[in-house]
């Protein structure tokens, strides 16, 4: 094997292995909210590792590919982890009790929160 075949093979085994933690994380964490943190950091650095792999291996013009999908995906997850995490926190009442300070539960904050469900 060539020193940039071992790159590759390197750099997509780290990234499988932060996938496998974030299957493990979803698995094993109780709680939504601590199963889509697992989810939101391993699953980042994971797809992304994977892609830099993919795009060293076949180079060219997919090499640009694939460092745009992960630059796009370094930009997507956060907003899309963020979004979910709200969208639970609201429909699962049940997961409060796995928090140590409730950030959504300041009367400041539901006053400026255009989705709150309080009446105002």
């Amino acid at each position: 094997m060539t020193t940039v075949e071992w790159l590759i093979f390197i750099i997509a085994t780290i990234g499988t292995l932060f996938m496998l933690v974030s299957a493990i994380g979803i698995l094993r964490l109780p709680g939504v909210h601590a199963s889509m943190h697992a989810v939101g950091k391993a699953s980042t650095v994971g797809i992304t590792s994977i892609l830099v792999a993919a795009g060293i291996f076949y180079g060219g013009s997919s090499f640009w590919l694939m460092a745009f999908l992960a630059a796009l995906f370094f930009v997507t997850s956060p907003i899309s982890t963020t979004a979910l995490a709200r969208a639970a926190f609201r429909a699962l009442p049940q997961t409060k009790r796995f928090l140590v300070y409730n950030d959504m539960d300041n009367p400041e904050y539901r006053q400026d929160d255009p989705l709150s469900l309080q009446e105002q």
